[in-house]
């Protein structure tokens, strides 16, 4: 069994593509399930509660390639009885590297089955109680001066207009 909290956390673009296995970790949030469902989710998938919600911790292996642009497609996740919900990575490398979604597992790359161990309070620590929104860049382009240049905004006084004959 691996523990997620002792993996070499990825904290550069180049250390994410020298990598030959990437894992993704991040939660799904559940509670929109019934609660039979969310009881089912807690015993059988890992799930856990944090502040009155129902979570599942969610861990995808793959090569950095193909990780994230599945990843950014959505993945789905069914669960018996019909319960079914989707999960989205945004694309954004930066983005899942400044959240610490991702850990460098070529050491285990040749393993035929990867089981890792339940750790609850560094999920929450790291991805719930400690998340912390993505600082998007100034979508604008352009920016207005405060205050509007009077020329071509008003017209002239004193003078008519030219007419052509």
């Amino acid at each position: 069994m691996i523990k997620i909290s002792q993996l070499p956390l990825i904290t550069t673009a180049d250390q994410f593509h020298a990598a030959k296995q990437i894992l993704l970790v991040d939660v799904l949030y559940v509670g929109d399930a019934p609660r039979t469902m969310r009881e089912y989710i807690k015993t059988s998938h890992g799930g856990f509660v944090y502040e009155k919600k129902t979570y599942m911790p969610i861990t995808l292996t793959g090569n950095p390639e193909s990780l994230i642009a599945n990843a950014e497609k959505g993945i789905h996740f069914k669960f018996d009885k019909g319960f079914e919900n989707v999960y989205f990575l945004d694309g954004n490398l930066d983005s899942a590297i400044w959240h610490r979604k991702l850990y460098d597992m070529t050491a285990y790359a040749n393993q035929p089955a990867i089981g890792f161990e339940r750790e609850v309070d560094f999920i929450i620590e790291r991805y719930l109680s400690g998340y912390v929104e993505y600082p998007k860049p100034e979508a604008t382009l352009l920016k207005l001066p405060a205050k509007m240049p009077a020329i071509g905004t008003k017209a002239m006084r004193g003078l008519k207009p030219v007419v052509r004959k």
